[in-house]
């Protein structure tokens, strides 16, 4: 099971004690069990002696982690925000097919489907160590599953209407849980 557990980071603690504290939640182990480096992409490690994946994401005060037990997960998470130049950013980063996904949405909807094709892109560059820079116009992530560079990601978004769009990928067909918890 992937677990994808969002914090609301109101006391304003770091990342990486989150990360702890959100680990030691989804494997029920304490926190003085779980130690974590960064890979060279920032991606974090668990040193514990247990098999587990991580993505990190924030944005708009929101902190939010995925986690897996089976293989690597990419997150991401984006506040739904009004785009300033959409259509710039739209044709060097997207794909035509989600630039035609976005531009389909109504005027009012139009801010929410650009915020949640983007956490999808980044969740799936997240997921295979690369990037915006890298391709992020080459591949499609308006579909699932679909081909990111050479490999096949299923990507999963969920949102949070008008406040957060939040995406998860993975190389397997991964049943998400979502717990929320405020602090």
């Amino acid at each position: 099971m992937t677990n994808v557990l969002i914090y609301y980071t109101l006391s304003g603690e770091p990342s990486a004690s989150l990360l702890v504290r959100a680990a030691s939640l989804c494997t029920n182990r304490p926190p003085e069990q779980i130690s974590i480096r960064r890979e060279s992409g920032r991606k974090p490690v668990f040193l514990s002696p247990f098999p587990l994946y991580a993505s990190v994401s924030h944005s708009g005060g929101v902190w939010a982690a995925a986690f897996s037990d089976v293989l690597p997960v990419g997150l991401d998470l984006q506040k739904t925000v009004s785009v300033r130049r959409m259509d710039g950013i739209l044709t060097r980063y997207f794909h035509p097919a989600e630039r035609e996904a976005v531009l389909a949405a109504s005027p009012e909807a139009r801010d929410a489907a650009f915020c949640r094709m983007w956490s999808r892109k980044e969740a799936a560059a997240k997921l295979s160590g690369r990037g915006i820079d890298g391709g992020f116009s080459s591949f499609d992530a308006s579909a699932s599953p679909t081909e990111v560079f050479g490999e096949t990601l299923f990507i999963r978004d969920f949102a949070l209407p008008g406040l957060l769009e939040l995406a998860a990928a993975a190389v397997f067909p991964a049943e998400f849980e979502i717990t929320l918890i405020p602090f």
